[in-house]
């Protein structure tokens, strides 16, 4: 089958990690990295898009009180981002 060709558009402020992925795995191009990533993650990406509503309710949500309807949905506290842990250099060998 002959190969067809379609433009892609790239926002330019993804283009140096598409750079870098490119510089860390060998891929030639923009266009083979969109196909190997399409190709290999294209499933998984449309499977949890699917599912991501339908995640466990964490513990996080604040209980409803009686006064709201049951219709409304809880609402969601905001959960502070873990914090990157800082380690000490090492010295010399």
């Amino acid at each position: 089958m002959p190969m067809t060709q379609t433009r892609i558009v790239l926002n330019p402020k993804y283009k140096p990690k598409a750079e870098e992925i490119l510089e860390a795995t060998g891929i030639d191009n923009l266009s083979q990295l969109f196909t190997l990533l399409l190709v290999n993650y294209g499933d998984c990406l449309v499977n949890c898009l699917k599912h991501s509503h339908q995640l466990p309710i964490q513990s996080s949500l604040v209980a409803q009180t009686p006064t709201q309807s049951a219709l409304q949905p809880p609402s969601i506290k905001p959960q502070p981002s873990p914090q990157a842990k800082k380690f000490a250099p090492m010295g010399s060998f």
